[in-house]
């Protein structure tokens, strides 16, 4: 891997509990800054890279707002806004206004991106038709200066089945085309645990099927519109070969046993470390004791080993220029 000396600084912005910086630091580069509105996310990123600064900010914000350098030195800077106002798993949990704020959030990141003096640059969000046709949108406010690619981060060292979608400059996602491309093999779950305690792992889901109620049928305000059919235990399973589910802010994922005539024998929920390693984060990675609290910051997370890739490409993109 090319390496630039001194090690490019990153400044993480929408930086949460770390992934992105984790996976900086891997690839060798330096995590120079955190900007979070999130003060709890901050202070797991603070625990686990304590010599970046650590700004609570609002965003968007103007871009003074930012600790971004401004004497000329080379940096890279890194937007990952929240997915959940784009991701279909969270579509029943949106508010009103929420798709319009996360429109903002990303507009705000790409033109931010563009034009803060930054030597390279990276987008991560889901690859929803609204983040795409916004990007689009973006490549013409910008010509020449964005590109994108939409990645499965299992072929990149993720084990999970997970789809996103990363933007920057186009000599760098051109790099990192080439290395999706050339991936063969996928990240199974039991490449990331070493000593599983099921057969299978589970995703949150609690029903199977969901039936809108007939009108005639229908219970009036305040009671469901539909009538759901319970998930057992053996549904929504994936074996250890395969990529685990996405690891998500809610729902814990589940480790299940079941028997060779697929009969469910047990189950136990998967730990906060166990998701950790399933987001690539190291063993040496510190979470809040708070378990409910560490669940939703592994889940908000970069993987590391997506991040490790992205700053790769970035450095060899510098390093070739």
């Amino acid at each position: 891997m090319a390496q630039l000396s001194p090690p490019l600084e990153v400044h993480d912005v929408f930086a949460g509990a770390g992934g992105f910086s984790c996976g900086t630091s891997l690839a060798g580069c330096r995590v120079a800054s955190a900007t979070d509105i999130n003060k709890l996310a901050l202070c797991t990123h603070a625990w686990n890279h304590p010599d970046a600064a650590h700004v609570q900010l609002k965003l968007p914000a103007p871009r003074t707002a930012l600790p971004l350098p401004t004497d000329g030195r080379r940096f890279h800077a890194h937007f990952s806004p929240p997915c959940q106002l784009f991701s279909g798993a969270n579509k029943l949990n949106r508010r009103e206004g929420d798709t319009k704020t996360g429109e903002e959030l990303v507009n705000w990141s790409l033109d931010t991106a563009v034009t803060c003096g930054a030597a390279t640059w990276s987008f991560e969000q889901v690859p929803s038709p609204r983040v795409v046709a916004l990007i689009e949108a973006a490549r013409k406010r910008h010509p020449g200066r964005i590109a994108y690619t939409k990645v499965d981060v299992s072929r990149l060292g993720v084990p999970q089945e997970r789809k996103r979608l990363l933007a920057g400059p186009p000599a760098m996602i051109q790099r990192l085309r080439e290395r999706h491309a050339a991936s063969r093999t996928v990240t199974a779950t039991r490449d990331a645990i070493a000593k599983p305690r099921g057969t299978h792992v589970r995703n949150g889901i609690y029903w199977t099927t969901k039936r809108r109620i007939h009108r005639t049928d229908d219970p009036g305000p305040g009671h469901s519109k539909f009538k759901y059919t319970k998930a057992e235990w053996t549904d929504f399973c994936r074996p250890l070969d395969r990529p685990a589910y996405t690891v998500l802010a809610a729902h814990p994922l589940s480790w299940v046993t079941i028997d060779a005539n697929g009969a469910f024998v047990s189950h136990a929920r998967m730990s906060v470390e166990e998701h950790s390693l399933l987001q690539t984060f190291p063993t040496s990675y510190r979470w809040p004791l708070n378990k409910l609290r560490a669940y939703r910051q592994i889940g908000n997370a970069v993987p590391p080993a997506l991040a490790r890739c992205v700053m790769e490409a970035a450095v060899e993109t510098l390093a070739c220029a």
